[in-house]
């Protein structure tokens, strides 16, 4: 089984406003980046601000396993640890993307899956046209490292550490867009609508 976790908690400093929750095509933004992952795993953990009802409802009913995480102020590492913490042992590997990339190809999702079950390595890594990024596909032997992280690293170190066990998967696009700003969103928004 793979699972995917989407990490919603952090917050929204340079948007002015909760980004997670600003609408892109009649949804909020967490929604498009939960449907792209959901699209292709067997399922679907978001990580979520403790009591944040809002990002909860912006799923729109979706199936997926709400982790809600009240050490959320400690940064990315964190909700890592925490999103990988809620997962059954049924589950072998775990792609872990962000909330706040609502353009994340399926199929990016699908390869990255597809790579890992060929076997013989722990992670998969998506090369794009302007370097790696997420999301990025762990299995099971990366997850006591990815359950202890801390600070906004993300999971870089843990990539490190698995040196030659990460195998890269090319991808001819461009990374995904971050939605940090609202010119990110509009110039997002304008895209899609082409």
């Amino acid at each position: 089984m793979i699972a995917g976790v989407l990490l919603a908690a952090g917050h929204s400093t340079r948007f002015g406003g909760d980004k997670l929750l600003a609408p892109l095509h009649g949804r909020p933004v967490l929604f498009w980046s939960a449907a792209a992952l959901a699209a292709e795993v067997d399922a679907l953990y978001v990580v979520v601000p403790d009591g944040d009802r809002a990002r909860i409802a912006a799923l729109g009913g979706m199936p997926a396993v709400v982790v809600e995480h009240a050490e959320h102020d400690a940064g990315m590492g964190s909700s890592i640890g925490a999103g990988i913490a809620a997962l059954p042992p049924s589950v072998e590997a775990a792609v872990i993307a962000l909330g706040d990339q609502p353009a994340v190809v399926p199929a990016v999702v699908s390869r990255l899956c597809e790579r890992w079950r060929v076997g013989g390595i722990s992670a998969v890594v998506p090369s794009y046209r302007d370097g790696r990024g997420p999301p990025v596909l762990f299995g099971r032997a990366a997850f006591g490292a990815l359950r202890t992280l801390t600070g906004d690293g993300g999971a870089r170190s843990v990539l490190d550490m698995l040196g030659d066990a990460v195998a890269t998967v090319r991808v001819a696009d461009a990374a995904p867009v971050d939605v940090d700003t609202p010119d990110a969103l509009r110039r997002l928004a304008a895209v899609w609508r082409r």
